[in-house]
């Protein structure tokens, strides 16, 4: 699949704590192909009597499929930080097997990986290694794993999360590019944009497209991830990296991501739809 052929697929953001329904319509609204969910909504759901086919079919009514399960922190050694809060310790407190359970039950071909752990807990080796053993897993249920980086925990960069899909050399493993981390919460959005290139296209398969403003919005890096907004509604360079993983060939499925008031303050259907406008509005500025 090329990049100009990827799939949109929905990301529900801060929209997900509404509820599966929600997630839906808004998928339905934008017109978008798949939509993810987090584990946990997917384990609430079965804990509460649906089963995979029944999710799958609500999905499908829609003309939505469920495609990618957001948010597997149980690859790495350590699941998660000392000091996580309570409700990110519940949406990461799933092990390998059950993600990889849910994922499937789900239909979904591809499960989001992230390190949630402490910076500089854990060795890069031993990371290079979980990551390899949890895609040979996933493998054997045809099921892809990107790795996005998240610069305030324990896989913090592009090179790093670069070195542990390299090291790791997985016919599934690959990248996920959350243009909010690289331009806004990377220590130097430059040095990532410039690792960019290097890296071949087959490995940057995932695009969450996210905006902000430059100046800062909150006393700290993770509060500043409450003003994220809809692409080309803040100033970052996101059609630069657009452009660019557009021209590599590689991208899979394209989408926003987006926390905070910009979605909040809209119903599902508003969010589905200004969140499909946005992200074809950029694929178009990055393929002219």
């Amino acid at each position: 699949m090329t990049g100009q052929t990827a799939e949109l697929i929905f990301w529900p953001g801060s929209l997900g704590e509404r509820g599966f329904e929600a997630v839906l319509d808004a998928a339905q609204a934008g017109g978008f192909a798949a939509a993810a969910l987090s584990p946990l909504m997917i384990h609430n759901l079965l804990d509460s009597g649906r089963d995979g086919p029944q999710l799958r079919a609500e999905a499908a009514a829609r003309g939505v499929r469920l495609a990618q399960l957001d948010g597997a922190t149980s690859w790495a050694p350590i699941w998660y930080g000392e000091e996580m809060a309570a409700p990110l310790r519940e949406r990461f407190d799933f092990s390998e097997d059950r993600i990889l359970d849910l994922a499937e039950a789900a239909g979904m071909d591809s499960v989001l990986a992230a390190g949630a752990f402490d910076p500089g807990a854990v060795p890069l080796d031993e990371l290079v290694t979980s990551f390899a053993t949890f895609c040979d897993r996933a493998a054997e249920r045809d099921i892809r794993v990107e790795l996005e980086f998240v610069p305030f925990w324990g896989v913090p960069s592009l090179a790093v999360a670069w070195d542990i899909v390299r090291g790791a050399d997985r016919p599934n493993g690959n990248l996920m590019i959350d243009t909010w981390h690289l331009l806004k919460g990377s220590a130097d959005p430059q040095a990532a944009l410039a690792l960019l290139p290097d890296i071949p296209g087959e490995k940057l398969t995932g695009l969450q497209l996210a905006d902000a403003l430059t100046a800062p919005q909150a006393e700290t890096l993770y509060g500043e991830g409450r003003f994220r907004r809809f692409p080309g509604d803040g100033e970052l360079p996101l059609d630069q990296v657009a452009r660019l993983l557009l021209d590599k060939g590689g991208l899979v499925r394209v989408g926003a991501e987006v926390f905070g008031e910009a979605v909040d303050s809209l119903d599902p259907a508003a969010a589905g739809a200004r969140a499909a406008a946005t992200v074809t509005a950029t694929l178009a500025r990055a393929a002219a």
